[in-house]
């Protein structure tokens, strides 16, 4: 009897205790981006509205007649303690520096997922991939890899490799603010 009894205590307990959905970063932040190779800079928000999703806006320029700008939504959910994983679709609208067919831009969707894990306490590693889609015919990948070092609760400094079919395979620096 008494074993039944704590059986279902502990069951009870067990289906009580709630789940942990915290993700393992912030998503509220506000960063500036300094491109390298070619030069430029850019900026970078997300704003979590709940607490598995957040609303995104870029934007990048190299100051020769060019612009890269997006906006739109995404997830965020933790894989483990360590490591997150988000995703993010948004509308663009951009023009290149040599593109002479689009005085007023060109417009496309970009649609990828990510990673970010914590490879040490202030340091975290990421991993983006995705797609630029102009039409169905027309379609580039997207790929960043890099890090970042935490170096207070509301400041980071990080690195990132960006490779995709619009500019040259270019390293972007960054100070990310978190809010």
């Amino acid at each position: 009897m008494i074993t039944r009894l704590s059986q279902a205590a502990l069951l009870a307990m067990t289906l009580t205790v709630p789940a942990v959905h915290a993700t393992n970063f912030d998503y509220n932040h506000i960063q500036v981006n300094v491109l390298a190779n070619p030069s430029g800079l850019g900026g970078l928000g997300r704003f979590a509205f709940t607490e598995g999703a957040h609303f995104v806006a870029k934007g990048d320029t190299q100051f020769e007649g060019d612009w890269y700008t997006s906006g739109g939504v995404g997830f965020h959910a933790p894989i483990n303690q360590f490591v997150d994983v988000y995703g993010e679709l948004e509308g663009a609208w951009f023009r290149r520096p040599d593109d002479d067919k689009h005085d007023t831009g060109d417009f496309a969707t970009v649609i990828g997922a990510g990673l970010r894990s914590w490879v040490a306490p202030p340091i975290e590693a990421n991993l983006y991939v995705g797609s630029i889609i102009f039409d169905q015919d027309d379609t580039t990948s997207l790929v960043e890899i890099g890090g970042r070092f935490h170096s207070t609760e509301t400041l980071s400094l990080g690195a990132t490799w960006r490779a995709n079919g619009l500019e040259q395979n270019r390293l972007i620096f960054s100070v990310r603010y978190l809010y």
